[in-house]
């Protein structure tokens, strides 16, 4: 079942991350900003569950725009699936749980980044109809 994140979610998106970024100095997932994002009608913590145990999620963020009208885009970041649980489908799933609630808001598009080296990932997402030589992504770390 997907889902958005609550509190009681914290230690087991702690571990998704983990292996998401293993060996991140900076990862600090707190309960006071997993409910922040759930009350925020524009940005969603998913979390894919099976019996009481998260084994994906991913985060997606929606902005608003004045080039296309009133029609909004979607940012996705920080998709993980547990290492123990890839090749189930889960992490397709998310993204087209992603998908279906972007096409309901009218959204214009929908963006993913990925870290470069996460090759088999990359093979994922372009799987999925993203691709990844549209665009060039940047990121600056602060």
């Amino acid at each position: 079942m997907i889902r958005e994140a609550d509190r009681s979610d914290r230690d087991q998106l702690s571990e998704l991350y983990r292996m998401l970024v293993p060996n991140s100095k900076k990862m600090n997932v707190l309960e006071e900003q997993i409910e922040t994002i759930r009350k925020d009608p524009n940005n969603f913590l998913l979390v894919y569950e099976e019996n009481g145990e998260l084994l994906g999620s991913a985060t997606l963020n929606i902005c608003l725009q004045a080039m296309h009208g009133m029609r909004p885009y979607g940012v996705v970041e920080n998709v993980i699936v547990h290492e123990n649980h890839r090749n189930r489908l889960i992490g397709q799933k998310l993204l087209h749980y992603v998908e279906e609630y972007c096409k309901s808001i009218h959204a214009h598009k929908i963006m993913l980044l990925s870290n470069a080296r996460r090759e088999r990932a990359h093979q994922f997402f372009e799987r999925e109809g993203y691709s990844g030589s549209v665009s060039k992504g940047f990121k600056k770390y602060l």
